[in-house]
């Protein structure tokens, strides 16, 4: 009994002596790195330039419609005055709501697919760390989780390369284009 007793004691007492193994990843640098990452990010930015410029032509109208008022403001009655900038008044809210509206669709969008993506990150390094025999996988930020880490313990780059080499590109779903959206702006007359 005293020998199966002592055996137990010195298996528990080995186990615990045993070292879990453990790295940490620095998030910002795996999504900075992270080829995926960077086409969603791309991609919103281009749409939203693209959004910028559709929505150019009607705030340089609106501009123009504007100085023209205030070039001629002088020589106008009082109801053609109030009606000018009823007019001007109902065009740029036209305007600033398209902006908002168009602006928070994109936002929206933008943050799913970003979403998607650290969530599919999440997964990889969930399987990553299983496949590689760690216990624990920290993540390094700026939030302070990890204050300090040996470079020894540091496995981003491998993380990232691995991640990277799984991905294909092109193949996160991102709208083309957002629909523009058609005003009566276009249509209101001087």
């Amino acid at each position: 009994m005293k020998n199966i007793l002592g055996a137990l004691l010195i298996t528990i007492t080995l186990a615990s002596c045993s070292k879990s193994k453990s790295a940490y990843v620095d998030t910002q640098k795996l999504f900075e790195g992270y080829t995926e990452m960077t086409e969603v990010q791309d991609k919103y930015s281009k749409l939203t330039e693209s959004v910028r410029a559709d929505l150019e032509p009607k705030i340089q109208a609106f501009q123009i419609k504007l100085d023209l008022y205030q070039k001629n403001v002088q020589s106008m009655s009082a109801a053609e005055r109030q009606t000018k900038e009823q007019e001007l008044g109902a065009l740029q809210q036209q305007i600033q709501q398209e902006q908002q509206a168009r602006g928070g669709q994109l936002q929206q969008e933008s943050q799913t697919a970003i979403d998607t993506v650290v969530s599919k990150v999440r997964k990889f390094i969930d399987t990553y760390g299983e496949e590689n025999g760690y216990d624990f996988i920290y993540g390094k930020n700026d939030s302070g989780n990890i204050l300090f880490g040996k470079k020894e313990f540091d496995i981003t780059d491998k993380v990232l390369e691995a991640l990277n080499k799984e991905y294909t590109p092109g193949s996160t779903e991102v709208p083309a284009q957002t629909p523009a959206a058609t005003t009566p702006a276009e249509e209101t007359t001087e």
